[in-house]
């Protein structure tokens, strides 16, 4: 029996019967409430309780952020190689063809149009230098023949080792490391690398400008005057054959290699002075060395960066 009410009009108790609509509106309240109750367990469970799937999802994001941040890494790296790299070759190029890199920029308007008609410009451009350095060099060969062999000889141009590994050579000329202060500096010659005691020859005739004993900076060295304004050094010397004012030959053997003075190594320490300035030796041995020894030798001599004193 449900629910009883007054009756005054019968004066009596009857049961008390409600419409459809208040069973529906309980039923709806009765579904909201159960929905509420369902979406908040949900919503906690959401928040403070993570799947197995959520946890594995969790797991491979963290592993490709610190696989990103690795790849990032590497990647910059990478980057500053490649611009050492680009700098590195930047200089190769200056010292063998004493002239900066040219940058070519290879985009279809270029390769079509400009680019050609630029190549084609330089090219007539090189044939045109070429012809004119073919007649200095001629008229320079007729000079040197004119003026007779004594000149020619006073040319440095050979090797001051004899028969010297080409890829024993070290550092030329111009700015490197250096082993001691670790800056980067002037390097005014070229770095032999030889065991003490190995010969060393007069590279050209002349005579014996000066011979200095010392434990400081070029060490024992001797300087030879072979006139026209070419001066040869030879520096870092163990033992000395020579006196002061003695003429030499070319490939006479003034001293021995050695290690004294400012020396990371053994090694002879060459420069060629014309009129007080400092020129690359590696310029001087043409008359030894065939093109392809000459060439490796430039190969091993510009991939140098650090000197040896």
């Amino acid at each position: 029996m449900g629910r009883l009410k007054y009756d005054k009009e019968l004066l009596d108790y009857v049961e008390d019967k409600h419409p459809a609509v208040y069973h529906i509106l309980r039923i709806l309240k009765f579904t909201g409430y159960t929905l509420a109750l369902v979406f908040l367990y949900y919503l906690v469970f959401t928040i403070f309780f993570a799947s197995e799937e959520e946890k594995r999802m969790i797991s491979e994001r963290r592993l490709i952020e610190e696989e990103y941040e690795e790849l990032a890494g590497q990647a910059d790296l990478l980057e500053s190689v490649l611009g050492e790299l680009e700098l590195k070759d930047g200089e190769i190029y200056r010292e063998l063809f004493n002239t900066n890199f040219p940058n070519y920029s290879f985009t279809p308007d270029t390769i079509s149009g400009g680019y050609i008609s630029h190549t084609s410009m330089m090219i007539d451009r090189l044939c045109g230098e070429m012809e004119y350095s073919g007649r200095l060099l001629e008229s320079v060969t007729d000079s040197l023949m004119a003026a007779g062999q004594g000149v020619l000889g006073a040319i440095p141009s050979i090797l001051p080792i004899t028969d010297f590994p080409l890829g024993n050579v070290g550092a030329s000329l111009g700015r490197k490391m250096h082993p001691f202060y670790k800056q980067v500096v002037f390097h005014g010659g070229l770095d032999l690398v030889s065991p003490v005691g190995v010969e060393v020859v007069a590279t050209a005739d002349g005579r014996v400008a000066s011979v200095e004993r010392t434990m400081k900076l070029q060490g024992t060295r001797i300087i030879l005057d072979h006139g026209n304004g070419y001066e040869t050094v030879y520096a870092h010397l163990s033992d000395v054959l020579v006196r002061k004012g003695q003429k030499v030959s070319r490939g006479d053997v003034i001293a021995r290699t050695g290690n004294t003075g400012t020396s990371f190594a053994p090694h002879l320490h060459y420069e060629v002075i014309r009129n007080g300035h400092q020129l690359d030796p590696l310029c001087f041995f043409n008359a030894e060395l065939d093109t392809e020894r000459y060439g490796e030798l430039l190969m091993y001599a510009v991939n140098t960066g650090q000197s040896l004193d």
